[in-house]
């Protein structure tokens, strides 16, 4: 390719990662809600999603709140 120059190339963006929304602790969410922990504690008994992270329940907000919504529809 000497002597040539390579035209009719495009760019193209490489996706950026995406944003992770954090996860938050039981009392992180009890207090966002301005609840006990408790409180938290039976809503995962009714299904409340979450996951057990190092030992530990963890909860997505977005997760949270959909579900808090769902229920009160």
């Amino acid at each position: 390719m000497t002597g040539q120059s390579f035209t009719g190339a495009a760019v193209v963006p490489f996706p950026r990662a995406a944003v992770r929304e954090p996860w938050l602790s039981k009392r992180q969410i009890a207090d966002y809600f301005g609840r006990s922990t408790r409180w938290v504690e039976l809503r995962v008994r009714e299904r409340l999603p979450s996951k057990m992270i190092g030992g530990r329940r963890g909860f997505r907000l977005s997760e949270v709140e959909a579900w808090i919504d769902r229920r009160n529809r």
